[in-house]
């Protein structure tokens, strides 16, 4: 009876579904996935690298395998509209922009590479200090760049579609005879990429970006100067942006009580369908600001989600199994923190707490598994390693008491994706 009394106050607590006696409960969470990092390798002659799950949840690999046996220096990773990886990065040496996504199995079970397609890079930029991707509310891959001289902001993205007219015979019902009709039927433009452009208005030092509820792309830059760096904001005005026109122009959200920041912005979409921006500003905290609606393009005040006793010196930003947003900070000594939101339209933050201790400081991504545990990584800038901390289970406070390594070594620069395509049994 005291089990039962239990079940059923769960239920009711939680609002959520629970079985009877003999059925069994569902998986709160499943998509089919598994993690992949792809880096670029210092050991490796700077090749791009992979090593993944061997299947959704499944565990890592051992060995990391090549993608492309050239140098490269900078690298950002995404998905394609139909789940497969996607990796822009720039070649060193003479630097040229390339893009790479995963081929179909070949034989079945194996992991393979489409090879690159050089973007090149726009005139007069002889490199860049900041890569990022994104899909488009269309499904496109858009990049952006940063010029490492200049600091200006460059975009190039997969063409759409073209619309032709073709004429078919069709057999109306109830008719025997056919008819001819005209139909509009997309087709593969005859350019894939367009030309890079220019989204002038800022002198930007770093880039991050998120989309909106409908999928328009918002950018985020810091600027240049050193001892004055601002966050500037600009977004797609449309779905189907094409020209430097379809944007908003780059306005500065910056105010004194969210203070000046030097280190980058991260990105999130909540569950409210709104954009939120965090930084560590002013007393190298956590600042954050929200736009005022889904989509809005104005911005609310800055808020502080809380605040840690030491200073912190790097940011990541994720999701929770349940969809809501988690934050890691690392301090100056070395200590991993988190923060969970549980309700975004009213703030609701479960304040840091002191998660881990990080082996040094590093490069912070998240991403979450197959089953919506989250994973924690993180870079060791001291020998370049690269190590990983797991959630005990789904929307748990407590992680794993000590972090996997992943690489001893030689990590010059890595991105962490879902792969929506895992190898077939």
């Amino acid at each position: 009876m005291t089990n039962e009394v239990s079940r059923i106050r769960a239920a009711v607590d939680e609002d959520v579904f629970m079985p009877g006696q003999g059925e069994t409960l569902a998986p709160p969470f499943f998509e089919l996935s598994r993690l992949m990092v792809i880096a670029i390798d210092s050991t490796q002659d700077n090749w791009l690298v992979w090593k993944a799950q061997d299947a959704p949840n499944g565990i890592w690999a051992e060995t990391w395998n090549p993608i492309s046996k050239e140098a490269y220096q900078l690298l950002a990773t995404g998905c394609t509209v139909d789940g497969r990886v996607a990796i822009v990065a720039e070649t060193a040496g003479t630097p040229e922009i390339h893009y790479i996504d995963e081929a179909a199995e070949d034989p079945p079970g194996e992991q393979g590479w489409n090879p690159a397609v050089n973007l090149g890079l726009p005139d007069g930029v002889f490199g860049m200090r900041r890569l990022v991707m994104a899909r488009d509310a269309s499904g496109r891959i858009e990049v952006f760049g940063v010029d490492h001289q200049s600091g200006g902001v460059w975009w190039i993205y997969q063409n759409p579609p073209k619309i032709v007219e073709k004429t078919e015979e069709v057999i109306p019902p109830g008719q025997t005879k056919p008819v001819k009709v005209h139909i509009m039927v997309p087709e593969p433009p005859d350019q894939p990429w367009s030309a890079w452009q220019n989204l002038n208005g800022v002198e930007a030092a770093d880039l991050s970006l998120a989309n909106n509820a409908d999928g328009r792309i918002v950018l985020v830059a810091t600027t240049l100067q050193a001892t004055d760096s601002q966050v500037f904001v600009t977004q797609q005005k449309t779905a189907k942006a094409l020209s430097p026109s379809d944007w908003t122009g780059w306005d500065s959200v910056y105010d004194p009580s969210s203070g000046l920041t030097d280190s980058q912005p991260v990105v999130a979409l909540d569950t409210e369908g709104t954009v939120n921006i965090f930084m560590i500003g002013t007393y190298t905290q956590v600042a954050q600001l929200r736009q005022t609606e889904p989509g809005a393009l104005t911005w609310g005040t800055w808020i502080r989600p809380g605040m840690t006793e030491s200073p912190l010196v790097s940011l990541a930003c994720g999701l929770q199994g349940n969809g809501n947003l988690i934050l890691f900070a690392v301090d100056d000594k070395n200590v991993v923190h988190s923060n969970y939101q549980s309700m975004p339209l009213t703030q609701h933050w479960s304040g840091w707490h002191r998660s881990a201790l990080a082996p040094g400081p590093g490069v912070l991504e998240t991403d979450y598994n197959a089953d919506g545990v989250l994973s924690f990584f993180t870079t060791d800038s001291k020998d370049g390693s690269l190590h990983m901390l797991k959630q005990a289970v789904l929307d748990s406070t407590a992680w794993d008491a000590g972090f996997t390594l992943l690489a001893k070594d030689g990590i010059a620069a890595y991105g962490v994706v879902r792969d929506l395509t895992p190898p077939s049994a």
